[in-house]
């Protein structure tokens, strides 16, 4: 029992990692990710060979897993059809992968201690040891290839509203200073005692934070009545209608139609409406020549003629089909219709979730997708387009996941020539169910609106649909499995390019730097006393 005693400490970590997200225990707790990762890093650092750190990173990653991301079980359940059993061992799959950031930082640790280049008594020791594997754990969380991004400062959006230097260094700043507070614990706890500078670095970040000022309102506000449609389609309603099963047709079509017509409240009436992603059941050709000829359904027509709006509605955009397959034949896709009832642009979904939308697979994909019937196989879209609303507004959209991939959300708004005056993103959590992942999925969204100073305005096909304002705050919300309409007036500005827009990761490194040279120059004084 003895021997199992330290790896149950390693599992509780693994949970407390989990409970700074929403759980099915309840919101964000803040601070226990911290918690837990100076308990697996307790461990980690005392341990004499790298079969016993595995088996703590594992234990760790188990008990997030289970905790964090038990809606897996679901969605293997939903998906797959699968029995509960079989569901929940197969989740247990994910424990492996779930942290490939904490696997590099564990490998480089046993690298260390191992080629002797450093020792466990000095590497317990506070200062340049932590700075160290501080700065080396935010460089692999925020660049290594995750299925669901997972880095340690995400829990601190809980308190958006006072993250002044997300608009400046992003995300990593905080994980950075996360991880420097964790391994100054354990060298605390050693007795190894603490870095001064270190911790006084990180007080003033932490104080400092509230005084950073963002611009939220914008130049030039003007007011965009939205309204947001939650159908609220089952999963079963929503494949059946794909393959084409008229009754379930008729009642997708007539649920969004009736929704969208219904009276609202705003004095001018609806500017802009908005499905979410792949809310229209079949797939629609555009016209590669002119895109304003493209023949549309004629509930898109008659919504958009009927209210005077503008639309964006998720759907499918075809490309080919030779009659047998359909590997890459469409694309997830937003379509921008205009209050005329004309086509005017489209997104193209770029970043496919693996197993959903595609397979890592390269080449063997194409076979594949004639051998799986419940993948997808979209294609990749290249293009990174800005709309124009009737009100002169400016919108981008993104569709699922995509918004929780900082760089790419960085990449597409620098490629744009104009600024936006806030972002669309389309989803679709029904797969997950009654679970904490809708929860989950809104909570690191936050993030985005607080880093780019950009609106975010989510739609979701079964919750939850809100509107991220730039300090990280939330409009009403349509909560999971409500039907209904969020109509919401808007003022929105166009704020300009943050600077972690304009340098990404980048805007890191002159701290890093401040710290290697403050280490440096204490170390060689301590040599030559």
């Amino acid at each position: 029992m003895a021997n199992i005693k330290p790896y149950a400490f390693s599992l509780f970590g693994g949970i407390l990692y989990a409970l700074g997200y929403p759980s099915f225990v309840g919101e964000s707790l803040l601070i226990t990710p911290m918690i837990g990762m100076m308990i697996l890093f307790h461990f980690v650092l005392k341990s004499h060979n790298l079969k016993t750190r595995v088996f703590h990173l594992l234990s760790f990653n188990l008990g997030f897993n289970y905790m964090g991301f038990y809606w897996i079980v679901a969605t293997l359940q939903e998906f797959g059809d699968l029995p509960f059993i079989v569901a929940a061992l197969l989740s247990g799959l994910f424990t492996f992968i779930i942290t490939p950031h904490l696997w590099a930082g564990v490998l480089l640790i046993h690298f260390l201690f191992q080629k002797k280049i450093v020792s466990q008594e000095e590497f317990l020791k506070p200062g340049i040891h932590s700075f160290f594997l501080a700065a080396f754990l935010t460089v692999m969380e925020y660049y290594t290839p995750q299925q669901f991004d997972v880095m340690l400062g995400q829990p601190l959006i809980a308190i958006g509203k006072y993250l002044g230097y997300a608009s400046v260094a992003g995300l990593p700043i905080y994980s950075f200073f996360s991880y420097i507070i964790v391994f100054e614990s354990i060298s605390m706890f050693h007795k190894k005692g603490a870095s001064k500078f270190n911790l006084i670095t990180t007080l003033i970040f932490i104080f400092s934070n509230p005084f950073l000022i963002n611009d939220t309102k914008g130049k030039d506000p003007k007011d965009l009545n939205v309204r947001v449609v939650q159908a609220n389609i089952s999963n079963f309603l929503k494949t059946d209608s794909e393959k084409g099963t008229y009754a379930s047709v008729s009642q997708v079509i007539s649920r969004y139609k009736e929704l969208s017509l219904a009276k609202d409240e705003f004095k001018n009436g609806v500017d802009l409406i908005i499905w979410p992603e792949t809310a229209y059941p079949y797939a629609v050709i555009t016209d590669k020549d002119n895109i304003q000829n493209t023949m549309l359904p004629p509930v898109m027509i008659e919504v958009a003629k009927a209210k005077d709006a503008d639309l964006f509605i998720g759907g499918y955009d075809q490309i080919k089909y030779d009659g047998k397959s359909f590997f890459k034949s469409e694309y997830n896709t937003t379509f921008h219709i205009n209050n005329d009832a004309r086509l005017k642009g489209t997104y193209h979904k770029h970043i496919l979730i693996p197993f959903g939308e595609t397979l890592p697979f390269g080449r063997l994909n194409e076979y594949l997708s004639t051998k799986i019937e419940n993948i997808s196989f979209f294609s990749e879209g290249k293009r990174f387009p800005i709309f124009e609303l009737k009100t002169g507004h400016k919108l981008i959209s993104s569709i699922c996941y995509e918004l929780l991939k900082p760089e790419f959300i960085r990449k597409y708004l620098n490629n744009l020539k104009e600024r936006p005056h806030a972002m669309v993103n389309l989803t679709n959590d029904s797969w997950y169910g009654k679970t904490a992942e809708p929860e989950q999925h809104l909570f690191l969204a936050k993030w985005r609106a607080v880093e780019f100073g950009l609106p975010i305005i989510r739609a979701t096909n079964t919750g939850i649909s809100s509107v991220i304002f730039p300090d990280g705050s939330e409009s009403k919300r349509l909560g999971i499995f409500k039907t209904g309409n969020l109509d919401l007036k808007l003022n929105l500005g166009v704020i300009k390019p943050t600077i972690y827009q304009l340098y990404g990761f980048a805007t890191i490194l002159p701290l890093w730097i401040i710290y290697l040279i403050f280490h440096l120059v204490l170390i060689k004084l301590r040599n030559n006393e």
